[in-house]
Formats: C-alpha cells, structure tokens, sequence
C-alpha cells in the first residue's frame, strides 16, 4: 500500500511540476505575423547584391503617432513601381509606399521582413 501512495505522490508531484513550467494552457503570442503597410519612403538602402534595406514613416495604431520602421528587402521581396517589376534603387525618399511586411519575432526582438513594395508614381506627360 505504501508503494503504491509513494508511486502516486510522484505522478502527482511530476504533473504539477509540467504544468507550472509550460506545459499548461499559457497562451503565447505568434513568432510571425503579416501586415499590410501604407506609409512614405523615408530612406532606401540597397545593397550590391539586389537585397538592402528601406526605411518607412507610417501611423502606427498602437503608439497613435508616426514611427519608423526600417524592413530587410530580400531576393523575395516583390518590388513594383506602377505596376512594373522594378528594383530597390528604383524607389526614391518621399514617395508614397504601401506593402506587405512579415514581422518574425525572436528572443532578440523583432525583424521586419518586406515581402511587397508597391509604389504608384505620376507618370510624366508628354509635350
């Protein structure tokens, strides 16, 4: 009788033990989200091999005030300019942005991974 109270006092012990380091319903919030982007090329940073880097100013709902927020270009990302493929030196500060951007969240922080950047620009008119 004795080993069998032994042997359910550990059951019990090792339970509570898994569901106070985790193992429980703790909620946990997604390593990576998709949101979409509206905002002002602030600065764009290429690189020589096609990838870089492109700063944008855009309202944050969250901090109800304008933020920056500089996204990694990949050999991914989809750059288009009016609708034509075009290239991260193709962008210019001050034009207005709007994209997809992935958020991927780790122990060290938050990365901005842009997946598209559309910029609609006023085509010159001849004459």
């Amino acid at each position: 009788m004795r080993v069998a109270v032994s042997k359910t006092l550990v059951f019990a012990v090792v339970l509570g033990l898994s569901l106070s380091l985790g193992m429980g319903c703790r909620e946990s919030k997604p390593k990576t989200e998709i949101v979409k982007l509206e905002g002002k090329v602030e600065k764009v940073i290429p690189h020589p091999d096609g990838t870089g880097e492109i700063v944008v100013r855009y309202y944050s709902k969250k901090h109800k005030q304008e933020v920056e927020g500089t996204g990694l270009v990949t050999a991914e990302t989809e750059i288009l300019v009016n609708g034509k493929p075009a290239s991260l030196s193709d962008l210019k500060p001050g034009e207005p942005v709007s994209g997809e951007v992935r958020i991927e969240r780790d122990r060290k922080g938050k990365r901005l991974v842009a997946l598209k950047i559309h910029i609609d620009r006023a085509e010159p008119t001849g004459g």
